[in-house]
């Protein structure tokens, strides 16, 4: 009797402490000073939703099974505030575009609030016997729903974040603080999540006995999966914090028209302009792009952007893109790099810079770090700065 309370206080403990963390790690992430509101309130609310659910098999144990059922919508909004999470990186999200993702959680709220308790009260039996009358039975619709549910929006997220990535490719010339990589580990996270709450189901009906146990093992993987997301949350740089006010509904129409081109590309569907597609005015835009390139060195601006160069060229940005893409064959972000790799390699050979460092060419030729300069460097040449200045000098010296 005593190991069995002490189990159940530690359950309890467990529970009372992951619901505390989440609160004031979701307080810390929304009230920063440097967190983008917009962007971040529903990361604080997506770990909100996820500590209650790592809190309801501990109230299983604590409280009432109609208790239980008050909590068991909550669950359902953990999907959505991930999805939106994820979409509000490109987009601004409104209570309109927001409340048809909430539709399932306000159905399962109506139904628990109101239906549900009374029919529980009425075929309660023993934990033993729950899974074999009707509200076991409804328990475990609930519980097949709320996972199809989860995985539809993991889907969903993973699609936004792609498509996200790629449309920047076609705005920036520089990703690598904005291309949200780390959000792949937050979605691969949430499947994770899934995955671990249907082998808790599994192992909790099998060995009622180990429940504790398992609460335990459960709380120990997720704790540290949201401590994560705060930290990332917070040192995110999202593209509103880039942007001036009055500039944020032309970057998110640039990127819903650069989302619209991939599509149109993936389809291989022609462009809804038709003047685009004449190659004489393409080869015009092509022809400017590269004579604007040559003599003004825009490349070398670190923090270049496709709107950028279509003010210095004094077109329209979707014409700069679409001539880059159907004239070039390159996106935005291949072709500055292109400029900026010849650039480097011209640096490197050049004998009056034989003192410079490898850094130093780099900053030289545009690029704003030196992760980003070698990764770049090899993606073009096949090898890094370094490797390429001792290769050339060593074949002048043989020749």
């Amino acid at each position: 009797m005593f190991v069995l309370a002490f189990s159940a206080n530690l359950v309890f403990l467990i529970g009372a402490s992951g619901i505390l963390q989440a609160i004031v790690l979701a307080a810390i992430l929304y009230f920063h000073p440097k967190s983008d509101k917009s962007v971040n309130v529903f990361l604080s609310l997506y770990i909100l939703c996820i500590s209650i659910l790592m809190f309801i098999p501990s109230a299983q144990e604590l409280f009432s099974g109609v208790t239980i059922l008050y909590l068991l919508p909550f669950p359902l909004l953990i999907g959505p505030f991930l999805y939106l999470y994820v979409r509000s990186f490109k987009e601004v999200i409104t209570w309109r575009k927001a409340w048809p993702h909430f539709l399932l959680f306000f159905v399962f709220l109506f139904l628990d609030y109101l239906f549900i308790p009374l029919f529980f009260s009425k075929y309660s039996s023993p934990h033993q016997e729950q899974l074999l009358n009707p509200a076991g039975n409804i328990r475990i619709i609930i519980r097949v729903i709320r996972n199809v549910q989860m995985i539809v929006y993991y889907f969903l997220a993973r699609g936004t974040l792609l498509s996200y990535q790629k449309s920047i490719q076609h705005l920036f010339s520089e990703v690598s603080q904005i291309n949200l990589g780390w959000v792949k580990w937050l979605i691969n996270g949430y499947i994770f999540l899934i995955v671990s709450l249907l082998v808790l189901f599994y192992f909790v009906v099998r060995y009622p006995n180990q429940f504790d146990v398992l609460i335990v093992i459960n709380t120990a993987l997720i704790t540290p999966y949201i401590y994560l997301m705060t930290f990332k949350g917070l040192t995110q740089r999202t593209l509103w914090q880039m942007t001036a006010n009055e500039q944020k509904k032309n970057l998110e129409r640039e990127i819903r028209e650069a989302e619209e081109m991939e599509l149109l590309k993936k389809e291989k569907k022609k462009s809804q302009d038709v003047k685009l597609h004449q190659q004489s005015k393409i080869a015009e835009i092509v022809s400017r792009i590269s004579e604007t390139m040559q003599n003004k060195k825009l490349y070398q601006e670190t923090e270049l952007t496709l709107q950028m160069l279509a003010q210095v060229l004094g077109l329209p940005s979707y014409q700069v893109s679409h001539a880059i893409n159907e004239g070039m064959n390159q996106n935005f972000y291949d072709l500055i790099n292109t400029y900026r790799v010849e650039e480097a390699k011209r640096l490197l050979l050049d004998p009056k810079n034989r003192n410079f460092t490898i850094l130093s060419v780099g900053f030289e030729a545009g690029f704003n770090s030196k992760t980003t300069f070698n990764t770049v460097f090899k993606r073009f040449t096949g090898l890094t700065p370094t490797e390429y200045r001792e290769k050339e000098r060593h074949s002048f010296i043989s020749n």
